[in-house]
């Protein structure tokens, strides 16, 4: 009851156009003092004289880049001229979403409490700092300095060796927090699927996605449509299913247009709104459905979940690593989770182009098929 009546001021928090506080979250919060002293903490008498907000895009969270000018001490030490930006989404409905399940707390704890263990996966955080109604902003280096950074749409296709680089980031991630202690101390907050912030209403909006996406106008085969329903109707019992196996710290979104390639080839991450404890195999499968195009995830699927245990054997999880069989088992049953979030985004609309999540669509119902995870799917109830 605590947990439903917490998630419905979440919601309508989200829904006000005003909260208390507000003016100090979004894009238009940041301000050049502050920046100045995220930035230049070392460098006597630097300090940025002016900036410019460029907006990039606006969806689930509002985004831009930072423009920083510097005076002489600033430019002489060469600080960075520009930062990225994300904060307050202007648009209702993903506010709500936002609010609701509590995307912008998790993601500026993520940024506060976790990132320094996995600096060299993800993005260097300048400012972060969230409060109620899905406010928050969050302000980071801007990754082009790094140099010859490639970034992705998420519709766009993984080449097989970016999918080796994410497969590689993913069994570090997982095994580094493989049954963590902190998930007992500092990380204690940190929940499993179905204590996550508005979970209370997600099969109630998962019912509704579900009826939503299947009157829309596209293709979808009938056992996709059937284990969609069954997903949706047996969500309590596939998530004890879930929550059995063994957890670690799973980013929860990690499709292509989360992902970077490095000036070495290495991948990073970013986005970190909706991490929680899971098992590691989740994300495999969210990245093997989502990202890859259907004749490289045939032609490589063995191979790259080998990669992924031999990996996540070698990043802390040891001998407790499934086999092979076991393991792709787990990976067929745990990519209905990964469709679902497809099924709810298109359902929802606004949250992401829907150009682009028709193609993702498109590569999860040739997975689904392949796989045959309506058999995976019955099997597990």
């Amino acid at each position: 009851m605590r947990a439903t009546l917490s998630a419905t001021k979440d919601i309508l928090l989200g829904l006000s156009p005003w909260v208390p506080s507000q003016s100090g979250y979004g894009l238009d919060s940041l301000t050049t003092q502050e920046l100045t002293a995220a930035l230049a903490g070392g460098t006597p008498g630097a300090r940025i004289e002016s900036l410019r907000v460029e907006i990039d895009s606006r969806g689930t969270t509002d985004r831009a880049r930072l423009h920083l000018t510097w005076n002489e001490a600033g430019r002489s030490a060469g600080l960075p001229a520009s930062a990225f930006a994300k904060g307050t989404s202007s648009q209702l409905a993903p506010r709500i979403i936002v609010s609701g399940f509590g995307c912008h707390t998790y993601e500026s704890r993520f940024f506060t409490q976790i990132q320094p263990s996995v600096s060299d996966l993800t993005i260097a955080p300048f400012i972060s700092r969230a409060g109620i109604g899905g406010r928050y902003v969050i302000a980071f280096e801007d990754l082009a300095l790094r140099g010859d950074v490639t970034f992705y749409n998420a519709d766009d296709e993984a080449s097989k060796e970016h999918a080796e680089a994410v497969i590689d980031l993913l069994a570090t991630l997982h095994g580094r927090f493989w049954r963590s202690p902190r998930f007992q101390t500092d990380l204690s907050w940190l929940e499993t699927y179905s204590r996550r912030p508005g979970y209370p209403f997600m099969q109630r909006f998962f019912s509704w996605s579900e009826k939503r996406f299947m009157k829309q106008d596209r293709v979808v085969p009938e056992p996709v449509r059937r284990l969609t329903k069954n997903y949706v109707q047996n969500q309590p019992a596939l998530v004890k299913v879930w929550e059995s196996m063994p957890q670690t710290l799973c980013h929860g979104d990690c499709h292509l247009g989360n992902t970077f390639s490095n000036p070495d080839g290495t991948a990073g991450i970013y986005d970190w709104q909706v991490f929680h404890k899971m098992n590691g195999l989740r994300d495999f499968a969210y990245f093997m459905m989502h990202s890859i195009p259907t004749d490289l995830r045939r032609a490589e699927e063995h191979n790259l979940l080998r990669r992924y245990l031999h990996g996540l054997a070698e990043a802390g999880a040891g001998s407790e690593v499934p086999g092979f069989d076991e393991a792709f088992d787990t990976y067929r049953l745990l990519t209905v989770d990964g469709w679902i979030a497809i099924v709810f985004t298109l359902a929802a609309g606004s949250m992401q182009p829907d150009d682009r999540m028709e193609v993702t669509a498109k590569r999860a119902i040739n997975t689904l098929m392949d796989l045959d995870v309506e058999k995976a799917l019955t099997a597990a109830l």
